[in-house]
């Protein structure tokens, strides 16, 4: 990282493809600097008897709001047999219980036992961290700067990210 700060980026901007090379450098310090504040965070955390990808796996979830497997499966880009497997481990582990649904009997969702519902207090905690490091060397300004075409870039985006996401 201090290399990136030490180089900094151009002056002055004569096009775009000059300027990707650094924006991709400081996408990748970005990218490893949220790695690492995420991990950190997990160690922190009472999810230690998860792997990182059952983590991610109890957060989708969690945004889904009880999806069944078929909607996790899809969601995750998964077959219906590997989720199945993935849930039998986040329910002997406490995180998830599967619940009939009201309508109809043979259909299962995915509920999240409140062990697993400290995950939002877990990404919450990651984002005020990062939060904390990335405008601990930013003034005010630079600060609302960065959060402004932050907003813009996830406004461009699939639509996948909310941009409330960002507060």
């Amino acid at each position: 990282m201090d290399q990136f700060l030490k180089h900094g980026l151009p002056a002055k901007k004569d096009s775009k493809s000059q300027n990707m090379p650094n924006l991709k450098e400081a996408i990748r310090y970005l990218s490893d600097l949220i790695e690492k504040i995420l991990s950190e965070t997990i160690d922190l955390s009472d999810f230690d008897d998860l792997t990182r990808q059952q983590l991610r796996y109890l957060q989708v979830i969690v945004k889904l709001k009880n999806p069944t497997l078929t909607e996790l499966a899809r969601e995750l880009g998964l077959t219906r047999p590997t989720v199945s497997v993935l849930v039998d481990r986040l329910s002997e582990k406490g995180y998830v219980q599967r619940v009939h649904s009201d309508e109809d009997r043979r259909v299962m969702h995915l509920h999240v036992e409140y062990k697993g519902k400290k995950i939002q207090t877990l990404r919450e905690t990651a984002h005020q961290r990062l939060a904390e490091k990335i405008s601990a060397g930013l003034s005010e300004t630079e600060t609302a700067t960065l959060t402004k075409l932050l907003k813009k870039i996830v406004s461009h985006d699939s639509g996948k990210v909310n941009i409330e996401d960002l507060r």
